[in-house]
């Protein structure tokens, strides 16, 4: 077919932008005793500019009519671009790093969003921030009590906390009293949850991944042990200092006498097969074998 280019919104470049329509595929009908006609398009659009591919159903009929810019009526069509898309804000990029539930959670508000059901929305983001705290395992009777605990426990900034209840507000209005919301309000609801969702899983992976931060965590400390564990150092001695190198540094004297100490009592325990202490009140360790540990501060982004 000859090309033909229209303006519908592209995904990629995150407005309307001319399209090519590769394919089109057209059903019509009528009825005579009301004399109405109607017209089905379906068209595979590409964009002219990024060569994004889109799908476009249109829909219009002999009663579809408005006013033109000369004052006229014109008749016009419906037109729909899938897959949806959001009109405004965005989706948080780095998603895949959130915990499993409240990313689940957080797709299907995102869907309903773009396709308008907005009491879902507003019900879904009131969802996240719930499956947020029993992840950060805050619990308390009401939701509104455990979003001042975020706060309490260091999670958010007393601002932070205040634009939950916000959330709380709307999603309460909607799931309770059935009220509708305004899309551009869940537009700033959808920055406020972007925001929480990076600030607690996100971006400190991010950051371990490419700089330096505190270790203030027994669970990173034992993970840099084990990554440091290399395969020619299988039957060899070593000391915690050796496998720790320059992480040493990046850990108080407190925590660092805190967690060797924890990392000692557990291997005289057993409680890690990749090595074993030399001898009892002695620093080294034997190497057993290598230690793998597999996570996204390892394979980056």
């Amino acid at each position: 077919m000859d090309q033909t280019y229209e303006k519908y919104f592209c995904q990629a470049c995150r407005g309307e932008r001319k399209h090519i329509v590769l394919f089109e595929k057209k059903t019509k009908g009528s009825e005579d005793e009301y004399n109405f006609q109607w017209i089905n398009r379906f068209r595979v659009i590409e964009c002219a500019g990024c060569e994004n591919i889109s799908f476009l159903k249109m829909y219009g009929d002999n009663f579809m009519m408005r006013e033109d810019p000369d004052g006229g009526m014109e008749y016009y069509e419906d037109a729909e671009v899938y897959p949806p898309y959001l009109y405004q804000g965005e989706e948080l990029s780095g998603i895949h790093q959130v915990p499993e539930n409240i990313k689940s959670i957080y797709k299907e508000t995102i869907n309903a969003l773009k396709v308008g059901s907005l009491l879902l929305t507003a019900a879904g983001f009131r969802a996240l921030i719930e499956a947020t705290c029993n992840h950060l395992k805050i619990k308390h009777t009401n939701l509104a009590e455990r979003i001042d605990l975020l706060h309490s426990n260091g999670y958010l900034t007393k601002a932070e906390s205040r634009r939950l209840h916000s959330i709380r507000f709307l999603g309460n209005s909607a799931l309770h009293e059935i009220q509708t919301p305004k899309a551009d309000q869940l537009v700033i609801l959808l920055s406020i949850v972007n925001h929480l969702l990076s600030n607690l899983f996100i971006s400190d992976k991010l950051l371990k991944s490419k700089l330096d931060i505190p270790l203030d965590n027994y669970e990173d400390f034992t993970n840099v042990i084990k990554r440091s564990v290399r395969k020619d150092m299988i039957g060899t001695e070593v000391e915690l200092d050796d496998l720790l190198g320059k992480a040493k540094r990046l850990m108080s004297n407190k925590d660092y006498k805190s967690f060797t100490a924890s990392f000692t009592e557990e291997a005289v325990k057993g409680a890690f097969d990749f090595l074993e202490l030399s001898e009892a009140g002695s620093a080294r360790f034997k190497v057993l074998k290598e230690s793998k540990v597999f996570s996204t501060f390892d394979i980056g982004l």
